[in-house]
C-alpha cells in the first residue's frame, strides 16, 4: 500500500508537469529591451548569448553617451536599441564624437530623427508602424513576409536572405552615400518619389522604364573618424525573439563589434523593473541563500508527501499466548512410553 501511495504521488506530480509545459505560455509584445526581460522583445536570452560569445567582455549599463564620453578608457563597441520617439534623447554630437574616438557604435531604432538624418545626408523612410497590442495578431494572419538581403562583408559571408514579418522593418534608408550597406529590402519606387528624395547617380538604383529599383538599405556602415557607426532600422530584431529566431542576421550584425568590448547601455529606454516583480528577488540574487530557498521548498512538498497519508494510532505488537497443551500431550506421551517399556522390562527378568 506504502509504494502504490508513492507511485501515485509521483504520476501525478509527472503529469502536472507535463500538462504545465504544454499550455500555452502569455507572451506579452510590448518593446521594452530590458536586460531582465524574458519576454519576446526583452533582452535577457539576447544579453546571455552575447555575454557568453563575445570574446573581449559584455556589459549592460544605464549610463548615457555623454557619461560613457567621459571615462576615460580604451575604445569599445556601444550599442543603442530604441522604439517609437525615444531617439529624441540621443545626442547626436556626443554619438559622433564617440564614434570619431574610435569608438564602434551600433545605432538601432524604429526611425531616426531629422537631426541625425541630415547629419549624415541620408533619407529615412517610414516602412511600418509598430503596434504591440496588433502584432501577435499579425503573425497569424499575414502570411507574407519581407526579405532582408545581406550585401555586407563580401569577404566573410557569403550573400543570404532573412525573412521577417512586415513589422519588424520599422523604416528603410534610401541614400547611403559615402555609408557602406550592410542589409537591405529591394522595392519598387515612383519615378517620382525617386527624382525628390533618391540620387539618381547612386549605384544602388537602376532604372527600368517609368520605375525606378531603389535598395532599401535597413542597415549600413557609416565611417566616422576612426570609428564607425552602424545604422539598423530593424531594433526588433535584437531581441529574444530576433537572436532566437533569426541568428545569422543578427549574428553578422553583432559579428562587426566583436573586435572591442562591448557595452550595451539602456540610458535612452524607460526603466522597466522586470525583476522587482518576484517575491523572492533577493534570495534568488544570492547562491547560498537561493539554495536555501530551494532546501526549503523541498521539505515543503516531502512534508505534503508524508503527510497526505491516513494517520490512526500505532497498535503495538503483542505474543500469542503460549499453547501449554503441546506440551502437556509431549509429557503424558512420555509417561505412557516410559510405564509400557518398564512393563516389557520387569515381564522379562519375572520370566
Amino acid at each position: 500500500m506504502n509504494r502504490k501511495f508513492w507511485l501515485l504521488i509521483v504520476g501525478l506530480t509527472v503529469l502536472m508537469l507535463v500538462l504545465e509545459y504544454q499550455m500555452p505560455r502569455r507572451f506579452v509584445w510590448e518593446p521594452t529591451f530590458a536586460h531582465a526581460d524574458r519576454q519576446p522583445f526583452g533582452c535577457y536570452v539576447f544579453d546571455s548569448v552575447l555575454a557568453t560569445t563575445m570574446p573581449h567582455d559584455y556589459t549592460v549599463c544605464r549610463k548615457s553617451l555623454s557619461q560613457l564620453a567621459l571615462e576615460k578608457s580604451s575604445p569599445r563597441s556601444i550599442i543603442i536599441l530604441q522604439t517609437g520617439y525615444q531617439g529624441q534623447d540621443v545626442n547626436i554630437d556626443t554619438l559622433l564624437a564617440l564614434a570619431a574616438r574610435g569608438n564602434r557604435i551600433l545605432f538601432a531604432h524604429s526611425y531616426f530623427i531629422d537631426e541625425l538624418c541630415d547629419t549624415l545626408n541620408i533619407f529615412c523612410n517610414t516602412k511600418y508602424y509598430f503596434v504591440a497590442s496588433n502584432f501577435q495578431k499579425s503573425l497569424e494572419q499575414i502570411n507574407t513576409h519581407d526579405s532582408i538581403f545581406w550585401v555586407g562583408d563580401s569577404a566573410l559571408y557569403k550573400p543570404s536572405i532573412t525573412r521577417v514579418n512586415p513589422q519588424f522593418i520599422n523604416s528603410v534608408i534610401l541614400d547611403t552615400i559615402p555609408a557602406v550597406p550592410l542589409a537591405k529590402i529591394n522595392n519598387w519606387e515612383d519615378m517620382q518619389f525617386a527624382e525628390e528624395h533618391i540620387d539618381k547617380d547612386s549605384p544602388y538604383m537602376k532604372a527600368d522604364s517609368s520605375k525606378i529599383k531603389v535598395a532599401d538599405v535597413v542597415a549600413l556602415s557609416y565611417p566616422i573618424g576612426r570609428g564607425e557607426l552602424i545604422l539598423v532600422t530593424t531594433p526588433l530584431l535584437l531581441t529574444n525573439y530576433g537572436i532566437l529566431n533569426n541568428p545569422a542576421y543578427v549574428h553578422r550584425l553583432l559579428n562587426r563589434l566583436k573586435d572591442l568590448p562591448v557595452v550595451r547601455t539602456e540610458a535612452y529606454m524607460p526603466n522597466y523593473d522586470v525583476a522587482e516583480s518576484s517575491p523572492f528577488r533577493e534570495l534568488l540574487k544570492r547562491p547560498p541563500l537561493r539554495w536555501a530557498l530551494y532546501l526549503v521548498l523541498l521539505g515543503v512538498v516531502l512534508l505534503m508527501g508524508f503527510s497526505a497519508r491516513r494517520r490512526q494510532r500505532a497498535i503495538p505488537v503483542e505474543k500469542p499466548p503460549h499453547n501449554y497443551q503441546l506440551d502437556f500431550i509431549r509429557h503424558i506421551g512420555t509417561l505412557q512410553y516410559m510405564k509400557q517399556k518398564n512393563k516389557s522390562i520387569w515381564k522379562k527378568e519375572k520370566a
